[in-house]
């Protein structure tokens, strides 16, 4: 609407002809000829899609709806057009009415379902749609050491049902790797999810529901074709649902305090867990959580045709005993790149370091402070130009006794 009224003040009150709008704003010539002509500005009124003004689609029209709702879970590209469903009503159930009809009709249906979209208030949970928060717990490590895990959880309101995936983190990488884990493994995307202001998906809280989202997040709702919704500040009740979820999978799940070696497999055993517990019956309708979430299924979107792969590129600079820090982290590269720069591609579990664009390292992601990870082997160059670095004092003094390195053995 701004832009509208940006077009019409260079017309009225500047008073420049259409071409010099147009060079202002960039916008096409009929766009700003239209605005800037425009004198009616009222809300005009929705079209009327009764089957009495349609005589020759009449039955057809339940049909035409169908398709058209269903292709909003759809890719764009493989969405009907006017044709697409004619030819259908005419090859598939024999209709004999002419294309104008059909394209008007398609027209203003798509403008009602477009205008429902915008005007929708939800005073219950619509199905297909979702939340989305992280909560914390314990657990235990390979060697029995206590050690802190978030559980992402996405759940669907509508039917309660909700999927729990654990991570060593809450960073960007856990939170776009487990929302993708869960998508794929139900086989479909929430049609609109809710987020608190997660610093993983928001840059910045602007005026009443504006966000400015991180670059990773944004580029994971284009490519899954999601809509989100962000909590008001300090208002984690809007998100309700998935923050009960949160508290009862970590009672349930999460109790006794499990020992994980592999976050692969648990989560593998959290899927089956989820399946488990959606046979109990709702809280309110009480009837199976699972039939209820048949309805959530029916409207989710089509997942894409690839896989978004979840990683961050970073610039990193190699000190000079070989060592590349990513979160206070260091990283073993080979010392001949020492004083260059490298590119990191930081996975969820793993990092794996380029130079020139060849591989030159690959470790898996530790989540302490201050750790070091390295492969001796890539030091073995190093070791072998000056072979007293790696010995210690006894067994470099017997060594120069008998005249010879340990690496001369």
């Amino acid at each position: 609407m701004a832009q509208k009224q940006y077009i019409k003040y260079l017309y009225e009150v500047e008073g420049k002809n259409l071409a010099e709008i147009q060079k202002a704003t960039g916008f096409n010539y009929r766009t700003v000829q239209k605005y800037a002509y425009q004198e009616n500005w009222s809300e005009e009124s929705l079209p009327v899609l009764n089957a009495e003004n349609y005589p020759s689609l009449g039955a057809y029209i339940p049909i035409i709806d169908t398709w058209l709702e269903d292709d909003c879970k759809l890719p764009r590209k493989q969405r009907h057009t006017a044709w697409r469903v004619f030819c259908r009503l005419r090859d598939e159930h024999g209709f004999t009415g002419c294309y104008s009809s059909v394209k008007r009709y398609v027209r203003k249906k798509r403008f009602v379902m477009k205008t429902s979209d915008e005007g929708f208030l939800p005073l219950a949970h619509p199905c297909g749609w979702g939340q989305v928060d992280f909560g914390e717990f314990m657990y235990y490590d390979a060697v029995q050491k206590e050690q802190t895990g978030y559980a992402l959880t996405v759940s669907f309101p509508h039917s309660n049902k909700g999927y729990t995936q654990a991570f060593p983190s809450q960073n960007q990488e856990c939170l776009l790797e487990g929302m993708k884990r869960i998508f794929e493994y139900i086989g479909g995307v929430p049609v609109r999810l809710r987020f608190d202001n997660m610093t993983t998906a928001v840059a910045q809280v602007l005026k009443y529901s504006e966000r400015t989202l991180t670059d990773g997040f944004a580029r994971f709702m284009l490519h899954y074709r999601f809509q989100a919704d962000f909590c008001n500040p300090a208002a984690g009740n809007e998100k309700g649902n998935v923050e009960s979820k949160v508290g009862y999978s970590r009672r349930n799940a999460f109790v006794p305090v499990p020992t994980i070696t592999s976050f692969d497999d648990y989560n593998d055993w959290l899927f089956d867990w989820c399946e488990t517990d959606a046979e109990r019956d709702h809280y309110k309708y009480k009837i199976p959580i699972q039939e209820l979430w048949e309805e959530d299924y029916a409207q989710l979107l089509r997942l894409p045709e690839y896989p978004f792969s979840v990683f961050r590129y970073e610039a990193l600079s190699v000190n000079k005993s070989g060592f590349a820090v990513i979160d206070t982290n260091r990283y073993g590269l080979s010392p001949t790149l020492a004083g260059e720069t490298v590119q990191a591609k930081i996975f969820f579990d793993h990092v794996e370091f380029f130079y020139d664009h060849q591989l030159v390292g690959r470790y898996p992601r530790s989540y302490k402070t201050n750790d070091e990870v390295y492969d001796w082997r890539q030091y073995i160059t190093t070791l072998c130009k000056s072979p007293v670095q790696w010995s210690t004092p006894d067994s470099s003094s017997r060594c120069r006794r008998h005249g010879r390195s340990i690496f001369a053995r």
